[in-house]
């Protein structure tokens, strides 16, 4: 599902229209609106032929705006026309070059003349309609279908070399003639009835008529040998056929039929597009009194349909399309044949196919329909296989599948409103607003060019995961999950802590500021809390030569990429750079006012006073110590809300290390590395109550407060989180004891 709005050819391809018949000067302007000298006609289609005797001339389009060189038997888009004197320069300076081509190659000309008149145009079977720009896979998706914004495009040819509107096609008696070629709503069965019916000069059935048979399991069938008074018949298909939408045969009988050219072709097939436009050939040739030939009427109403559907234009005449082939025109039947088929019953579906044909005859517009364009859309959009799971059953019929998603999406952005899908749109979405919708209210993604229904979490966190976007996160502000857009389609998913970006734990709206550590060229995030510098991430600092830290710091789980989302854990000697000894007597001679441990240069070891003042203000401010949490990583408890990360703290619940503390009967700390989600740990400059243990600050996943331990569960030796302070200027004052360190644990809120 890829654009919405009529495609251009890209820019800079030269428009290209092959003349018709030889170089025959009396051939080539017959019928047209050329003027006298050549100057300007309404449509491409009053171009007449580009024939050796016009090399050079410069003809204003007018419908389009731009001007056509006739150079080497092609008509070349070469831009607007200027509107300076220039312009009329060219034109003289053409003028005179067509003169003198004329002269030289008048005897020519003659000499062709007869012979060119007699002759139809060639590479029916190769060329396509004219009418509209080409909107195949190549196109610019921003492009809108109109050509004055290319100042060089391309045209397909049509079925007739782009033969004139008002140019006279002589008649091509068909003499024994076989052809093959496949009948196709999906497949018609084996057995299903062919005829091919003779039309006179007025597209009238004759009365002469041949059968066969359609004898592939792909709709496959080869006539018998035909002779008809001119290259022009109705071909028409009468039996089942394979319903692509729900992959069985029809249990009923559908009848298609077309028209179709079988001058220089070898292969003849009919298809759900020839039956939409049988009738507006029809008109258009015989009443409208704009053509003059078959072909070009022809080419004009395929052009009309495929833009009906809002698929651009096309490239190839319908009767060379299958819905099994390979280029962009192929595409957009099968897709056309999808939508249209919806959940109908074949008398259904004809029906539908008649009404979008007697809409169309007229005037080529499918107006006044939009209930009918609402209801395939909202089929298709609402399909529980969905076009994926078309596809896959398509292919267990024929491996090669155009890539008709794209445009049973652009069919549904125009009937739904909601524009084109498109590179630049990826990840949009949009809220269907068509009141007739059975989905209205329902919002739908761009992705890969194609539109698709929104899932609950993008809807929830309105975030759209695309594949494009496979790989990014987001940390939604109302959960408490880091999620990963987990290869598109809608798939977040929830990161585990460990897996998570160091960035999605801190405060998108909190201004950070950032020190670099001279040491080992690290960055840090730091912030202003109080009259406190704290950093906002945890320290992750190692030294393989600083015997204070080896075997005395950890990743968690021993992996180094946990190091860089949540820092490392540390032993309370490693914290504060002491020799291990001091895990098990007292370091009091070498603890310093603001220590700075391993802290980087300015920046020390907070101690349990710190921390106190820290918890103490976030307390009398937000209200709640536990505000210091990330809004991401913690755990959910019943009675506690998650943190909004107010102050931009960020405490991440890293888990410890244990070691040797490690119990498989606690509830916690079962494992040497346990608790993410559930705990952040700080190591404090202060020693414990006993000789082997330290104050050290803990938030709980199931507590509002920041709590400290200064008897229990604060051996040194364990492993903790470390978060530096910045240093201050030291005010000298008498040293007062802090009886409450020696509390066995206390909650700052309290």
């Amino acid at each position: 599902m890829k654009k919405n709005k009529l495609a251009l050819l890209p820019l800079f391809s030269a428009l290209v229209l092959v003349g018709c018949g030889d170089d025959s000067a009396s051939n080539s302007g017959a019928g047209s609106k050329t003027a006298e000298d050549g100057s300007s006609v309404e449509t491409i289609y009053d171009l007449g032929a580009c024939t050796l005797d016009r090399e050079g001339d410069v003809v204003l389009v007018e419908d389009e705006g731009l001007e056509y060189l006739c150079h080497k038997k092609k008509w070349e888009d070469v831009g607007e026309p200027e509107s300076s004197d220039s312009a009329d320069e060219a034109k003289s300076s053409s003028s005179k070059k067509k003169s003198s081509a004329s002269k030289d190659k008048s005897s020519d000309s003659k000499s062709k003349s007869s012979d060119s008149k007699g002759k139809s145009s060639a590479s029916k079977d190769e060329s396509s309609n004219s009418k509209g720009k080409s909107s195949d896979s190549e196109e610019d998706p921003d492009d809108t279908g109109d050509s004055k914004k290319s100042s060089s495009s391309s045209v397909p040819e049509s079925s007739s070399s782009v033969v004139g509107a008002k140019e006279s096609v002589k008649a091509v008696v068909i003499s024994k003639k076989s052809f093959k070629g496949v009948a196709e709503k999906g497949p018609f069965v084996v057995g299903s009835t062919v005829r091919l019916s003779e039309l006179d000069e007025d597209l009238d059935l004759t009365g002469t008529n041949f059968e066969w048979e359609v004898t592939g399991n792909q709709g496959d069938f080869v006539s018998p040998k035909v002779s008809l008074t001119n290259q022009y018949a109705q071909l028409q298909v009468s039996g089942g056929y394979y319903n692509e939408n729900y992959f069985k045969n029809s249990t009923g009988t559908l009848t298609l039929r077309g028209l179709v050219d079988l001058d220089s072709r070898d292969r003849v097939n009919i298809n759900v597009l020839m039956h939409l436009i049988y009738k507006r050939v029809v008109y258009l040739f015989t009443q409208s009194g704009k053509y003059k030939n078959v072909p070009a009427a022809k080419a004009a109403a395929e052009q009309e349909i495929m833009k009906a559907f809002g698929f651009g234009g096309a490239n190839h005449p319908f009767e060379d399309l299958t819905i099994f082939g390979t280029t962009s025109d192929d595409a957009k039947l099968l897709a056309a044949s999808i939508l249209l088929q919806g959940d109908l019953s074949e008398s259904e579906l004809l029906t539908r196919l008649t009404s979008i044909a007697n809409n169309m005859e007229k005037d080529g517009k499918w107006n006044d329909d939009e209930e009918t364009r609402i209801a395939m859309a909202d089929w298709i959009m609402s399909y529980s296989y969905g076009t994926s799971g078309i596809r896959q059953m398509l292919e267990d019929i024929n491996e090669q599948v155009p890539d008709f998603e794209k445009y049973v999406s652009m069919f549904v952005g125009e009937a739904y409103g909601l524009g084109e899908c498109n590179d630049k749109k990826d990840a949009d979405f949009v809220q269907l607003k068509k009141s007739s919708s059975a989905n209205l209210g329902q919002y739908y993604v761009c992705e890969d060019g194609l539109w698709r229904i929104m899932y609950s979490t993008e809807k929830l966190y309105e975030n759209a995961c695309t594949a494009k976007k496979s790989g990014t996160y987001m940390t939604p502000a109302t959960s408490r999950y880091v999620y990963v857009c987990n290869g598109g389609r809608g798939s977040w998913s929830t990161l585990p802590l460990y897996k998570s970006p160091k960035e999605a734990f801190l405060n998108s709206e909190v201004t950070y500021g950032k020190i670099k550590d001279s040491r080992d060229g690290k960055e840090y995030k730091t912030v202003v809390i109080g009259s406190q510098t704290w950093m906002a991430e945890n320290l992750n600092y190692f030294d393989t030569t600083n015997t204070n830290l080896v075997k005395n710091a950890w990743c968690y789980r021993d992996s180094v990429k946990n190091c860089d989302v949540a820092g490392r854990l540390y032993t309370w000697t490693a914290a504060m750079d002491l020799p291990a000894t001091y895990q098990s007597k007292r370091a009091t001679s070498e603890i310093k006012k603001q220590h700075r441990g391993i802290c980087p240069e300015g920046w020390h070891i907070p101690d349990s006073t710190e921390w106190y003042t820290l918890a103490n203000y976030v307390y009398k401010v937000e209200g709640a110590s536990g505000m210091l949490k990330s809004s991401k990583g913690w755990e959910p408890y019943s009675s506690v809300n998650m943190s909004k990360d107010p102050v931009g703290f960020s405490a991440i619940p890293t888990g410890a290390y244990y070691g040797i503390h490690a119990d498989p009967y606690e509830d916690y700390s079962q494992t040497r590395f346990d608790d993410e989600g559930y705990f952040a740990n700080f190591w404090t400059a202060t020693e414990g109550y006993y000789i082997d243990q330290a104050v050290y600050a803990y938030l709980d996943y199931r507590k509002t407060a920041m709590g400290f331990y200064s008897s229990t569960y604060n051996d040194k030796d364990r492993g903790f989180s470390v978060r530096c302070v910045e240093d201050v200027e030291i005010v000298e004052e008498e040293e007062e004891d802090e009886e409450d360190e020696e509390e066995e644990e206390e909650e700052v809120d309290d």
